[in-house]
């Protein structure tokens, strides 16, 4: 239930990144469109602009137009001086040329008024430029914001690719499996080209014997030819003749013999080319199937490596507010039997981000052991003491131990005793207790955890430590991922140590482990 609640999760944070990248569309389609409509305005503020120098050069060919009339006023007005005589006439001229400097002046102020008008225009559109400059230097900014989560995305598919690539290390070797039984593949078929010739050279041997029985009925027919020309050599001719024919029935029985074996290579030749075809499509199903496993194994491991790091700050932060509350809170009161399961309830889940975070370490490879010299005798008593905190109702009784330094990893050889002694109590429910034996044999450490519960048939001993795997009967009844014999029989065999098993149902079971004695004993 947990693992679908979180692929739905993982499933949302996908589509979530989806709708990310689609308004970073949304976006990026937003700010091309402004970007056109920045180049249109910028073309008609060009188009206004050269409408301005137009009409400036027209205001000032107006002026010079206005100049000049002022210079023939100063020339009239001089004329008017020295000639009094044509005042009336220099008036009339003048009245003339008034309401024509009037019009014109008419003119050059309804020039202003456009050119004022075209300046506030001008104006608009410059603050319109302005907004759609500051419109468009936020999206840059959220493009940008953008563009750093992308960066994100980038650098955990660069993590994600050089994980491939361990994997593709991984079936490298694979390759070289498949090439040794290639070169195996070849040597067989160089035997069957062998065979070919020789099958050939046999089919050779058998057309110079049928030429050869050719000729002899030839000489044969000649024979009978000459037997009836010559009747005085019949007894002669039937002598040859009886001879010849046994030599025929010898040669028949020979090419009848050649022929069985024709067919008997033929038959073989068939079988080795059928037991060809079958090792080949076996080797192609095998590597398929490798390949098939190895990237699901390389999915899984990235889930659950994902998963696990996702539930532990969460996890941290639940158990955190729940110790708080377990102090807060007096042992009387109602609700703290419920804290008390829900203490239990963090500890499994912890558990199981630890059994997952070290399967996936075993996987890549990235387990690493602290070696160092202990006293193998505290790693027993150290387990025992821990599991009999979590059980009231079995005692765990130690038989012997090993007094000695023993160099190893204390930590992951007490999480195997741990786990065994976990599993020891929880599949013997009606039992009250559980022996652990130690001992030194035949240079080495040998410790036995052996409980009197349900037992283990035959037939599930041989699965009991692969991933994920449980007994179909008990799966139900009793809590469990299928991981923490796995993780242990890994950490022996880091340890150089083997595991092996006794069981028997409705009697109980014992879990062994034995580990190459250390050099550092004690003194």
């Amino acid at each position: 239930m947990d693992t679908n609640n979180i692929a739905e999760q993982l499933i949302i944070a996908n589509q979530d990144k989806a709708r990310f990248e689609a308004e970073l569309i949304l976006a990026n389609i937003e700010l091309d469109f402004q970007n056109e409509e920045k180049q249109k305005r910028s073309a008609e503020l060009t188009i206004a602009n050269k409408e301005l120098d137009f009409q400036i050069r027209e205001k000032a060919d107006r002026a010079s137009e206005l100049i000049l009339a002022n210079k023939e006023l100063h020339f009239q007005n001089a004329e008017k001086e020295k000639r009094a005589a044509e005042l009336v006439i220099a008036y009339s001229q003048l009245d003339v040329q008034n309401r024509e400097r009037e019009k014109r002046a008419a003119e050059l102020i309804l020039a202003n008024i456009e050119l004022i008008f075209q300046n506030g225009e001008k104006e608009k559109r410059a603050a319109e430029l302005v907004i759609a400059y500051s419109q468009l230097d936020f999206q840059n900014r959220e493009r940008e914001k953008r563009a750093a989560e992308l960066i994100l995305a980038n650098t955990e598919l660069i993590f994600q690719n050089q994980e491939k690539e361990k994997r593709a290390a991984e079936l490298i070797l694979a390759n070289k499996e498949l090439i040794f039984q290639n070169i195996e593949k070849e040597k067989r078929a160089a035997e069957l080209i062998i065979a070919n010739k020789e099958l050939l050279f046999q089919n050779e041997e058998k057309e110079k014997r049928a030429n050869e029985l050719i000729i002899a009925n030839k000489e044969l027919v000649f024979q009978n030819q000459e037997k009836g020309k010559r009747a005085a050599e019949l007894i002669i001719a039937n002598i040859e003749l009886d001879f010849q024919d046994e030599e025929k029935e010898k040669r028949a029985a020979e090419l009848l013999i050649a022929l069985k074996e024709l067919g008997y290579q033929d038959e073989e030749k068939s079988k080795r080319a059928a037991e060809l075809i079958i090792a080949n499509r076996e080797l192609l199903v095998q590597k398929l199937e490798k390949d098939r496993r190895a990237v699901a194994e390389a999915k899984k491991d990235e889930f659950f490596n994902m998963v696990s790091h996702e539930f532990k700050t969460p996890l941290t932060n639940i158990k955190a507010i729940h110790q708080l509350l377990e102090k807060k809170t007096d042992k009387t009161d109602k609700i703290y039997p419920f804290l008390s399961n829900a203490s239990n309830s963090i500890k499994r889940l912890e558990k199981l981000i630890a059994d997952l975070l070290d399967v996936t370490k075993i996987n890549s490879g990235q387990i690493d052991l602290n070696i160092a010299a202990f006293y193998f005798a505290d790693a027993l008593t150290n387990s025992i003491a821990n599991v009999e905190l979590a059980s009231i109702q079995h005692e765990i009784i130690l038989q012997n131990s090993v007094d000695l330094f023993y160099g190893g990893d204390q930590y992951r050889i007490e999480q195997v005793l741990i786990n065994l002694l976990t599993n020891a109590i929880k599949y013997s429910p009606d039992a009250h207790q559980v022996i652990v034996h130690a001992s030194m044999d035949n240079g080495q450490i040998s410790v036995c955890v052996e409980d009197f519960g349900i037992g283990i048939d035959k037939k599930d001993m041989v699965h009991l430590f692969q991933r994920f795997y449980r007994v179909s009967k008990t799966a139900l009844q009793y809590q469990g991922v299928g991981l923490g014999l796995y993780i242990a029989s890994e950490i022996i065999k880091k340890h150089k140590g083997t595991f092996y098993i006794k069981s028997e149902p409705g009697k109980g079971s014992t879990f062994c482990f034995n580990l190459p004695l250390s050099p550092l004993k004690l003194t």
